[in-house]
């Protein structure tokens, strides 16, 4: 299509925004309705790579923790942190056209705040099925977004296999509106296997109980300003890994964690001299 083929017929209209690139129209759509679909570009082969991953990581903590202990918490079907136990997943943290969206809508300094697997098993709820912001328990709202999140589908996303549902627009709300307007305007996000549903954190969503006769995998992603604390905090958990990396090791935390002592900060800042 011609750029006047797409532009939207309008008149009283004196101002609109342009959009000058892909990244620009995700960056819009996420301020506009709070969400947005991003292709992830990978093969068939690599997203069965990570499902295989994202099940023997959770096979892994299962093992660590004991299973009636994460039953205990609602945390069975959980994989959290992945790259800390297969770096792999930090393919999926460093994507290059999630960040690059995150960043025009954040800015440039994004660290990860959390990356955790989910499976959706058929025919259970669990709380991820229940209205949430992924900065819980937050009714204000900014101007500029706080925190962005990014779920990769392992699995198609489809009403009946569970897929995500939002409440568009609400990550402009301060407090969570009435059921009947909530059930109103609820709506699925369809997404296909190997792509990024990338969102407001403060939009109102929630998981849809898995219909079909197969899990659905996913592994969420948020990636905050460095004031938000990590919810692991990665530094210490990847044990030094990556620290050396500018580019990980600003994005995993390395620049941001909490100094122990006076001279640990101001040792942070020397290094960082030219």
């Amino acid at each position: 299509m011609t750029p006047d083929e797409t532009r939207s017929h309008a008149y009283g209209i004196t101002e609109r925004t342009v959009a000058a690139d892909d990244v620009a129209v995700h960056v819009e759509r996420v301020q506009v309705a709070g969400f947005t679909v991003v292709p992830g570009g990978f093969s068939e082969p690599e997203v069965d790579d990570f499902a295989t991953r994202l099940d023997a990581v959770l096979e892994t903590q299962v093992a660590e923790f004991g299973a009636a202990q994460l039953e205990a918490i609602g945390e069975s079907h959980t994989a959290r942190c992945p790259l800390v136990y297969d770096e792999t997943f930090l393919r999926l943290a460093a994507h290059p056209d999630v960040l690059a969206i995150v960043r025009r809508l954040v800015g440039d300094y994004v660290v990860l705040m959390q990356q955790n697997g989910v499976i959706n098993v058929p025919r259970r709820e669990h709380t991820q099925t229940a209205y949430h912001r992924d900065l819980p328990y937050q009714h204000f709202v900014s101007s500029r977004p706080l925190a962005i999140s990014a779920l990769f589908c392992i699995d198609p996303f489809r009403p009946d296999t569970g897929a995500t549902t939002v409440l568009p627009g609400s990550h402009r709300l301060e407090t969570f509106p009435s059921d009947r307007v909530a059930a109103e305007l609820d709506t699925t996000v369809a997404a296909e296997r190997g792509s990024f549903i990338v969102f407001d954190s403060m939009l109102f969503h929630r998981a849809g109980v898995n219909r079909s006769e197969r899990v659905r995998r996913a592994v969420n992603h948020v990636y905050t300003i460095p004031l938000i604390a990590q919810q692991i905090v990665l530094p210490d958990a990847l044990g030094g890994k990556f620290r050396d990396n500018s580019l990980l090791g600003r994005l995993l935390g390395y620049d941001s964690a909490s100094a122990a002592s006076v001279a640990q900060w101001r040792q942070r800042r020397l290094d960082r001299v030219p």
